[in-house]
């Protein structure tokens, strides 16, 4: 990889000379950089003038996010996994709108100044022509994914920034917006852009199924193992099989283009369904193969859908909620995890409140989907809370509710609060050990009187849910020091149960195996090397880090096996980042290879069972095994 500093210098020194001459030899810019750099001298802007800050008030924001609500709605969960991929880096994920404005922003910003920070705030407008050559603006110009490093920014004051940039497209090819991630320069960015023209795709197939209604559609690929992913086609049908949309990937796919789309039907683009399927939806999960109308050999699913005008008029009974997995599924070898999931099977339906203690990205809200799917309260509704990404302003209307006029800005007609909602079903406090004190002493006395009062209301209201909390804080530790009140936390701790660490886990083969089950890649290889770097990785983002970099390194394979080079720098940089556990000298000296055999003989190979009995760190362990070639 270039080093930063030599390529900087190159970049500048290839702008200084397009100032200078207004050319640059071939091959020292890419040729777009070059258009934008022309496009910015033809508008009159000066490399080192200062960046307008053009900036929307806080009303006219407002109605930025309404008219764009359906991009911002569908953006916000991809964004949110993308930056839990790139979390130990120093970036910002950007959603823009068409023309350049954010929308909504997320990230670590502490690497900026304050004016810089205030840039990548929602409200602020990227327009090349603001602001001179930049990923967002310069993608919107351009039609296609930017990356901007350094000095390629045409304006002086943005060479701090490495950024990246992929329009976002609706069915019709019109951009609809932009995502970005602004990065430190000085930051490895080897496969940023590849991350974002994922998560870009993702919300396109997002905002594709959310605005076309149908009776029916197809999913399909030419590799079954695609069908599920960022890659699929979709097509959408009505009741008569008449082709109500297509997203980009299937017009790619069947070598078609928006504007040749009118008047299609199923029999236009494909060969009729083989005869053991029928389109009524009793067989979404079935995958079979199926051929287009040039016979190109492709594998399909079915799923039924229900049309906006048929939901408009007949009201739909609550459908129950899919969960990524069962407490079986997540049973998956491991002793520790076993014993609780046995722990809580006895207590299900007894009225007996869990505490879930682990780590960040241990699972811990996974598990409370789980006991809530096999609970009796499953088909009622799930109302998960997040206590420490609520606002302390928020966190109590958003709680208890609020009734009209309780405050500047409430509804008409008010709000039930989550308590109210989880009425039947089941409530989930993430992250409860951040609940602030004040409301600590309102959430006791509803689980005590069972009744919920809204804010600025006198009228109790009737609740009944299952409770379930979770924290990645020692909880009791905070009761001991006053930071949370001791008899809340007897109500929440009814069965308190703990999630180990990915690290201190004897089953990761089998857990990946389920994370590539619920990424419809049960057919992916990964190399054995590959492999033992799992195994030997300190994991310190838990299951929820080895389910991104599996998702990342499926997306860079391409269907192929997953090798070293599909893993990104941050991978490698946790390795480094975090040390291995201290060893004695006498506790290594005594690591003889007749005990380290007799170890992995009685653990059946499991090198994590292994590592745990002879009090070692799994780096370590394997680095042993290598000096005595046992490995």
């Amino acid at each position: 990889m270039q080093n930063p500093a030599s390529n900087y210098s190159q970049l500048l020194n290839a702008r200084n000379e397009f100032l200078a001459r207004g050319v640059v030899e071939d091959g020292q810019i890419a040729e777009e950089i070059q258009r934008s750099w022309r496009r910015c001298v033809e508008n009159g802007m000066d490399a080192d003038s200062p960046i307008r800050t053009e900036i929307l008030t806080r009303q006219e924001l407002r109605l930025k996010q309404e008219t764009h609500h359906l991009l911002l709605s569908q953006a916000r969960p991809e964004m949110d996994s993308l930056n839990e991929q790139i979390s130990h880096t120093r970036s910002v994920i950007v959603l823009t709108d068409n023309e350049g404005i954010i929308l909504h922003s997320l990230g670590n910003s502490e690497f900026l100044n304050d004016a810089q920070r205030i840039a990548l705030m929602p409200g602020c407008s990227w327009q090349e022509s603001l602001r001179g050559t930049n990923a967002i603006g310069t993608a919107l110009v351009e039609r296609s994914a930017m990356t901007v490093q350094g000095a390629e920014h045409f304006l002086d004051r943005n060479h701090v920034l490495g950024c990246s940039a992929v329009p976002i497209f609706n069915a019709g090819n019109e951009v609809m917006g932009t995502l970005d991630v602004s990065t430190d320069i000085n930051m490895p960015q080897q496969h940023t852009l590849a991350l974002v023209r994922m998560s870009a795709q993702m919300i396109e197939n997002r905002l594709f199924t959310a605005s076309h209604s149908g009776a029916y559609s197809l999913h399909f690929h030419s590799r079954a193992e695609f069908i599920g992913t960022l890659w699929e086609g979709i097509a959408i049908f009505d009741h008569e099989d008449r082709l109500v949309a297509l997203n980009r990937s299937g017009q790619f796919q069947l070598g078609l283009s928006a504007d040749r789309m009118q008047g299609l039907r199923f029999e236009h683009l494909f060969d009729a369904l083989p005869v053991t399927h029928d389109r009524s939806g009793k067989q979404e999960n079935f995958i079979f193969p199926m051929h287009t109308s040039h016979q190109a050999r492709i594998y399909a699913r079915m799923e039924s859908r229900q049309t906006r005008t048929e939901s408009a008029i007949t009201p739909v009974a609550p459908t129950r909620r899919n969960c990524a997995a069962s407490l079986d599924m997540l049973d998956t070898g491991d002793t520790r995890v076993s014993q609780v999931i046995s722990q809580v099977k006895r207590v299900i339906d007894q009225q007996i409140p869990i505490l879930i203690e682990g780590e960040t990205g241990a699972g811990k809200e996974l598990f409370a989907r789980a006991i809530h799917e096999v609970s009796s309260r499953r088909d009622g509704p799930w109302i998960a809370v997040n206590c420490a990404a609520l606002p302390e302003g928020l966190i109590e209307s958003e709680l208890f509710g609020y009734e009209e006029g309780a405050f500047t800005g409430a509804r008409r007609k008010g709000s039930p609060g989550k308590l109210e909602q989880a009425d039947g079903g089941t409530l989930f406090l993430d992250e409860i050990g951040d609940m602030p004190m004040a409301l600590q002493a309102r959430l006791l006395r509803v689980l005590q009187e069972r009744s919920v009062t809204p804010l600025g209301s006198s009228k109790a209201k009737p609740v009944d849910f299952a409770l379930l909390s979770a924290t990645n804080q020692k909880l009791r530790e905070k009761v001991e020091s006053g930071e949370f009140r001791r008899d809340l936390y007897y109500r929440l701790n009814g069965l308190t149960i703990n999630l180990p660490a990915l690290r201190q886990r004897d089953d990761l083969r089998a857990l990946i195996a389920t994370i590539l089950q619920t990424e419809n890649a049960t057919n992916a290889k990964i190399d054995e090397e590959v492999m033992q770097l799992f195994e030997s990785h300190p994991w310190p983002g838990n299951i929820r880090q080895l389910h991104n970099v599996l998702r990342t390194a499926l997306a860079l394979a391409g269907g192929d096996t997953i090798q070293h080079m599909h893993l990104t720098g941050d991978f490698f940089d946790d390795m480094d980042r975090y040390p291995q556990q201290t060893i004695s000298a006498d506790t290594l000296t005594s690591l003889t290879s007749d005990a380290i055999k007799a170890a992995l003989q009685t653990h059946s190979g499991n090198i994590s069972a292994v590592a745990r009995q002879l009090g070692i760190s799994r780096n370590t362990l394997y680095r042993r095994m290598r000096e005595m070639n046992l490995a």
